[in-house]
């Protein structure tokens, strides 16, 4: 059997602009090409490139040709008040999907009127597209077909066309006859078959070729039956959608489409479809590029590193410790330093910093240290974190390991608006390229059933019927099977959308940032109700790809800290303020036993008893029996890991003060902050090294690899 690939095909990422069109995820069609030996599957979305390095990777991991592609929009003039003539964009190789990228990022621009109810492109910048990209000119919502003047017998009415405009087309497809090409499409509808004459008629005045395609947005029909009923519960539906039949064909059924509609010869259909293996044959694959992206905000980034770091050691007061105390701090620094530099890092540890400065030049708290970072030494003199990695015991290679290939991660927290307000200068600053993370937003079973209810007959007009139902469903999506029984269609098509995308957002406190221009590499877009560019590209691929990533989250506690302080006429405190404030008063955790309000982590009604029962006089008094000098500070860090999943004897033991014995003193000593258990993740570094003999780094890819086991 011959074969051909649909080069205008639409997963449900085409949803994301507001308007329903599709419920099948890209990794249907990869699954149907790969069990049609396809050599390639295309995305082309409308307006976007939403995902496509997920895309790339599901297809190529198949053993398939990626085809990047977009349906981009495309205007005369940005000052028309239109949506845009609906045309095909194929990527030829990595430098087409760059260009193609860069024009989707551009139609987003709501300040200069690319952006009109739809993402658009001008009609110039596609002029002015490069060889680097194939162009078809897609369906009837295309420029050729809404210029041309012809009666309309969807709407009922003529169209008048716009003749000039018309022309401009037409020389931009002569003039590019080696790559752009007139699409045709089999649906047995007159206004298709109409409009396929009239592209048969200018391929043989011009010399132009046909491509077959047939416009997917369902990968059988099936599929297209359950999107038709949610674009009739939304609202969007056409009188003659059933006349288009817009899912996954094969060559043959394809040719017997066209032999219904009745209007290109078999010679003809043959050479539209045979002239897509001949575009997948020039497409050329492509890599991606993997390595470190750490924005350069310096020009000599060593030079000013260092500079930073003795900076550091003299405002923390390092260099007025004893010589053998400093030669602890100055041995620490140097072997991270050399790791930083080994890891490329240097540059995220300046832009980090960079970040810090820019929030306290604005009076803005940041958080003491969430995370991994506390375990290094520089970040603490340069003022990523308030944490002293010596005093602490804390881990480096947790944070920075030089064998480690993925990137580092620091997480800061600032409260309220302040929170937008760095996001906000992370997004503008001129020397960085930065945009808020994506999201994608899905159906779940409720948002599944509601959609689809909406759509049927059975349920119209009934909006607390259907709530009802959706009632009966809890969080995990379980639900009786009497309600089941009675709704079997509805829950049946429910099903299948679970997981569609319904429309993007963005991520609450991920951008993703670059020293070089994203907007080409990786795209960017906007969404609602945020008006700074957000990525075409979600979390895992950032990750992938190592660009960059900065964690701006909310926490209002620091708000909280810092007003309070204000108000005590005392400056905002850190772990470092031991000389105006004792960590250790034992009327203030006494006090925090009584009420939990306002303590992070601990408001919860189980973190509460959990906090009550660990402060109590009896408990402290056991835990002091065996461990004289242990910090009440290091049990509230045991109190938050023990509200985390755990074993209710291990809750138990520790709110009552019972010493774990593990048969060995040297591990018992050891464990002795913990009663005995191993909770944390630097303890886990620190076992594997002191008792089984690994390198920290090398401890450290253990705990990792435990993590993932686990999870």
């Amino acid at each position: 059997m011959k074969k051909w690939v649909s080069l205008h095909q639409h997963t449900d990422e085409s949803n994301a602009g507001g308007y329903f069109e599709v419920v099948t995820q890209y990794t249907d069609y990869i699954n149907y090409a790969k069990e049609r030996d396809l050599p390639a599957v295309a995305f082309t979305n409308h307006g976007n490139v939403a995902r496509w390095i997920k895309h790339k990777l599901g297809v190529e991991e198949a053993g398939m040709k990626y085809i990047h592609g977009i349906e981009a929009y495309v205007t005369m003039r940005l000052e028309d008040k239109n949506r845009g003539f609906h045309t095909i964009l194929i990527a030829k190789n990595w430098e087409g999907v760059k260009e193609i990228n860069k024009l989707s990022s551009a139609s987003f621009n709501r300040d200069d009127g690319h952006y009109y109810f739809k993402p658009r492109i001008l009609f110039s910048e596609l002029e002015n597209t490069s060889n680097n990209i194939f162009v078809t000119t897609s369906c009837l919502a295309g420029a050729l077909n809404q210029l041309r003047p012809h009666y309309d017998h969807q709407s009922d009415k003529q169209i008048d066309g716009d003749e000039n405009d018309l022309q401009k087309w037409i020389d931009f497809i002569v003039q590019n006859k080696s790559r752009v090409f007139l699409e045709v499409q089999p649906h047995n509808e007159l206004d298709q078959a109409e409009y396929n004459q009239f592209l048969i008629n200018l391929s043989e005045k011009y010399g132009l070729r046909l491509i077959a395609a047939n416009d997917i947005h369902a990968l059988n029909k099936r599929h297209n039956d359950i999107r038709l009923i949610i674009k009739k519960g939304k609202a969007n539906n056409y009188s003659n959608d059933d006349s288009f039949e817009l899912w996954c064909k094969d060559y043959d059924e394809m040719l017997e489409s066209f032999k219904k509609q009745g209007v290109l010869t078999r010679e003809q259909a043959e050479s539209a479809l045979d002239l897509t293996m001949e575009i997948v044959d020039q497409i050329e694959e492509f890599g991606l590029d993997r390595s470190h992206k750490y924005p350069q905000l310096h020009k000599n980034p060593e030079k000013e590193f260092q500079k930073d770091i003795i900076e550091g050691l003299k405002k923390r007061g390092i260099l007025d410790k004893p010589k053998d105390e400093q030669k602890v701090y100055l041995d620490r620094v140097k072997h991270e330093y050399k790791v930083y530099k080994h890891n490329g890092a240097i540059n995220y540890m300046l832009a980090d910093k960079a970040m810090c400065d820019e929030a306290r030049s604005q009076s803005i708290p940041i958080n003491y240290g969430r995370g991994s970072v506390s375990g290094s030494l520089i970040a603490y003199l340069i003022g990523s974190t308030e944490m002293d990695s010596i005093k602490y015991h804390l881990n480096f290679e947790r944070f920075m390991n030089p064998e480690r290939v993925n990137l580092a991660d620091i997480d800061h927290d600032f409260s309220g608006e302040d929170k937008l307000t760095m996001q906000k200068w992370l997004l503008t600053n001129p020397q960085l390229h930065a945009a808020s993370i994506m999201t994608a937003n899905t159906y779940g079973l409720k948002g599944a059933i509601k959609a689809i209810a909406d759509g049927l007959d059975k349920y119209k007009g009934q909006p607390a019927y259907i709530q009802s139902i959706r009632n009966q469903i809890d969080d995990d999506g379980n639900y009786p099977d009497e309600l089941y029984q009675e709704h079997k269609q509805l829950f049946d098509m429910a099903k299948e959308i679970v997981g569609t995308i319904d429309s993007f957002g963005r991520h609450a406190a991920g951008i993703v940032l670059n020293t070089d221009p994203i907007d080409d590499v990786m795209g960017t877009q906007t969404v609602k109700g945020w008006p700074y560019p957000t990525s075409q590209v979600a979390m895992k691929e950032i990750d992938y790809c190592n660009w960059t990533k900065f964690d701006v989250l909310g926490l209002d506690n620091i708000g909280l800290i810092s007003k309070t302080c204000d108000l005590a006429g005392l400056p905002f405190l850190t772990p470092d303020s031991t000389d105006i404030i004792d960590f250790e008063d034992e009327k203030v955790w006494k006090s925090m036993r009584e009420s939990n309000i306002g303590i992070f982590q601990f408001e919860g009604d189980r973190a509460g008893k959990i906090l009550k029962d660990l402060f109590s006089d009896e408990t402290l008094s056991k835990i002091r029996t065996d461990v004289p000098n242990v910090r009440l500070i290091d049990l509230l860090s045991l109190a938050n890991a023990a509200q985390r999943p755990s074993g209710a004897s291990y809750v138990q033991a520790v709110t009552e003060g019972v010493s774990k014995d593990n048969g060995s003193k040297v591990l018992n000593d050891f464990l002795a902050p913990t009663m005995g258990n191993l909770v944390y993740q630097e303890q886990q570094t620190q076992f594997l090294s002191q008792f089984c003999g690994w390198s920290d780094a090398q401890a450290d890819l253990i705990r990792r690899g435990i993590g993932k086991l686990l999870a």
